[in-house]
């Protein structure tokens, strides 16, 4: 049974890949400034053991102590005081995340393991199966100058957006870093042009009465927040792109990007699910996908 400390608990998958370590590290820190605690997940998958010696599933065990504990250690050394736990389960790796996501408000998992680790080719599945956010950590690309690198949330009219842009102003807030809320749209496809548009047929009129539906809509999701967080540095973007090109090329800038799991804008004509999926791949930093 799942108790309130385990539900404000971020829960980190485990895998002994340098991807996992820095996974436990970035969730050790946001564990620490938020105060909760941390919960370090080590899945075993069920094999056919039929061919295997009988000391087989010991040996994983074993092993699987082994990785946690080299996580276990990487993260006290710079949370000493951080209360983190430790658990091997036995199961697929994705069910196994996906279970522990219902009593957790954060899962976290690394990516850029090497082909052979178990948790590199679970990331898309958890992602999919996971009941709660799930962050898919890798290290920035971008430079870092001593200021704190931007979160940046991909945003359109769907509630999935809104709540992703509600998680994106408190991450911002915990990890004291600024705000870019990016709208992705492409001008062809609103204007209902597609394959058909050109500058000399661009209906200008409609154009700038949808660029100004779409600002009014920023402003109206981004108010109450911004009230809500008076100290956040919030700076908003519009980019003629697609949702997935946009938000990849701010990501080579950014320290975390934020999505949706399935938005529907009708303005942005897009999928936020599918942008996420994009991102978890090509993205140039950590990726939050939020239900």
């Amino acid at each position: 049974m799942s108790t309130a400390a385990d539900e404000q608990s971020v829960v980190v998958g485990i895998d002994g890949s340098e991807a996992a370590l820095g996974a436990a590290r970035w969730a050790a820190d946001f564990a620490a400034a938020r105060g909760v605690g941390l919960t370090l997940l080590h899945a075993i998958p069920r094999l056919d053991w039929h061919f295997a010696s009988a000391e087989f599933p010991a040996e994983l065990d074993g092993d699987g102590d082994q990785v946690l504990a080299a996580a276990q250690a990487a993260v006290r050394s710079s949370h000493p005081d951080l209360a983190v736990r430790t658990d091997v389960v036995r199961g697929a790796v994705a069910t196994v995340l996906a279970e522990a996501s219902d009593a957790t408000r954060l899962l976290v998992v690394g990516t850029g393991a090497a082909d052979h680790r178990v948790l590199g080719g679970h990331v898309v599945r958890t992602v999919h199966r996971a009941h709660c956010p799930v962050l898919v950590w890798r290290p920035p690309v971008a430079v870092r100058t001593g200021k704190p690198l931007p979160v940046v949330v991909g945003v359109d009219d769907s509630d999935a957006s809104a709540r992703a842009l509600a998680d994106a102003f408190d991450i911002a807030r915990v990890l004291h870093a600024p705000l870019t809320v990016a709208h992705m749209w492409e001008i062809d496809a609103a204007v209902g042009m597609g394959d058909l548009g050109g500058e000399g047929n661009m209906d200008w009129e409609l154009l700038d009465l949808l660029q100004t539906q779409q600002r009014q809509r920023m402003d109206e999701l981004v108010q109450p927040l911004a009230r809500k967080y008076p100290n956040a540095h919030v700076t908003k973007v519009f980019h003629d792109v697609s949702p997935a090109k946009g938000l990849t090329e701010l990501s080579r800038e950014a320290q975390l990007v934020v999505v949706g799991s399935h938005g529907r804008g009708r303005l942005a004509g897009a999928v936020l699910g599918s942008v996420g999926q994009n991102l978890i791949h090509h993205a140039e930093c950590s990726v939050l996908v939020v239900r």
